[in-house]
Order: C-alpha cells, then sequence, then structure tokens
C-alpha cells in the first residue's frame, strides 16, 4: 500500500516491536542525479531501461521518503515507474490507461486510501498498517485490489437479510457497526458482502485465503476502519 501509491518507505522492522526506522536513510538525496535520471527517463527511454536507471531512481525516491509523511501521495509519474518494474504492474497501468487515464485513476485511489490510513492514528501506526499490507499480499494480489478499490463502492446493491444482519453481528465489530449504521445496515452490509465477492472473483480462492488472513491479523480498530472503508463509509 505503500511503495506504489504513497512517498512513504516500504523498509520498516516487523509490526508490532521496535522503533520505525528505515533503510533508505543509508542512501543520501542527491536530487540533482533523481532530475536527471527523470529526464533521462522523459527523453531517452531506452538508455533509461539499457543503463537500469529506474533501480537507481528507486533508490534516490526512498531517501528522499524519509521527508514525507505517510499518506503524502507519490506523483503520477512516478507510481507509473514503481510500477511498471513488474509485470503485474505494468498490467495495472495498462488497465487504468484505458480507464479514464492511468492519473485520474491513481489519484482516486490515493484520496480513498489516504483516508483509510489516516484513520490508524500517528505517523508510526499509519507506516506499519501499510507495511503489514505490503509485506501480507505479493503484488499479483494487491495491484488487483487497487483496481477494485478505484472503481468504488457498487452503484446499486439489495439490502441483506435480517439472518446476514445476525451473521454480521455476531462478533462485536460488526454489531458497533449496526449501531453505528442504524437503518442504512443492511444496505451498507450488502455493499461489503459484494465488494468482497467481486474480489475473490477477480483474484481467486487461494489469494482470498491470503486476504482474509491478512484482514484476521487487524486490531477491533482496524477492522472497523477497513469494513466502513469498503462499505464506502470510511473517506
Amino acid at each position: 500500500m505503500s511503495n506504489e501509491l504513497v512517498t512513504t518507505s516500504n523498509d520498516l522492522p516487523a509490526a508490532g516491536g521496535g522503533d520505525v526506522q528505515s533503510g533508505a536513510s543509508a542512501v543520501s538525496i542527491d536530487r540533482s542525479r533523481k532530475a536527471e535520471i527523470e529526464r533521462i527517463r522523459a527523453t531517452d527511454f531506452d538508455r533509461y531501461e539499457r543503463e537500469n536507471l529506474d533501480r537507481e531512481l528507486i533508490e534516490l525516491l526512498k531517501a528522499e521518503t524519509e521527508e514525507t509523511t505517510p499518506t503524502d501521495p507519490m506523483d503520477p509519474d512516478t507510481s507509473r515507474s514503481l510500477l511498471s518494474v513488474t509485470p503485474e504492474g505494468k498490467e495495472l497501468v495498462r488497465g487504468w490507461d484505458g480507464l479514464g487515464g492511468f492519473k485520474m485513476q491513481l489519484q482516486r485511489l490515493q484520496n480513498q486510501v489516504g483516508g483509510l490510513v489516516k484513520q490508524m492514528g500517528d505517523d508510526r501506526h499509519q507506516r506499519v498498517f501499510m507495511e503489514r499490507f505490503d509485506r501480507a499480499l505479493p503484488e499479483s494480489i494487491r495491484y488487483p485490489i487497487y483496481e477494485a478499490l478505484a472503481m468504488g463502492p457498487p452503484t446499486f446493491v439489495n439490502p441483506v437479510s435480517d439472518k446476514q444482519i445476525k451473521e454480521f453481528t455476531a462478533g462485536a465489530v460488526g454489531a458497533d457497526l449496526v449501531k453505528e449504521w442504524g437503518s442504512a445496515a443492511p444496505e451498507l452490509i450488502a455493499t461489503i458482502f459484494k465488494r468482497v465477492d467481486m474480489l475473490k472473483q477477480r483474484i481467486g480462492d487461494d489469494a482470498m485465503e491470503m486476504f482474509k488472513d491478512w484482514f484476521g491479523t487487524l486490531s477491533a480498530p482496524e477492522t472497523k476502519a477497513v469494513l466502513r472503508f469498503i462499505a464506502g463509509q470510511g473517506r
């Protein structure tokens, strides 16, 4: 969630212990070199690829992120370059280019994800939340999730039944959310169910189990925030 969307570092320690530090500090921030590489990328892309300048740019970007807050959105050109390092990322870029433009889709997702992450506490907790997501899910799963989130919630759902509400409220988190949502709960729960089902169809059963494993590690406040987000209420 941090590598390709925002300008925070992805070199944090394992969640839950130690101070937040970044391995990027070992790379000095050479803005003139960064500007030179970006110029080469814009004017001589063959050289950019031939000399593996994308790797050098990534290290410079990691160093630069030391000066940012966790949810500062990454500029579209940089995000496109970082995504394009892997086949999965290239596929995501192509898809967004065909859906109104990469920049528009990226900024929509950045706004949505930024709103979610800001609910996770201070800078440290925000960074750890994003880091755990990145470590738990490989690009082959993260990028379809990005695609699904960028599309937003469905415009129409059939409200869930009383039985389904009862199932949703079996846990304390679900019960609290139903109280919070009141009469809107049947429709919002249906939105969650539909978006999760659509994601499962997109990524498959095995990947969905990995997503569930990540979801199961969340604290109660994090779980509430994520469910509100999926329901379209957490922006």
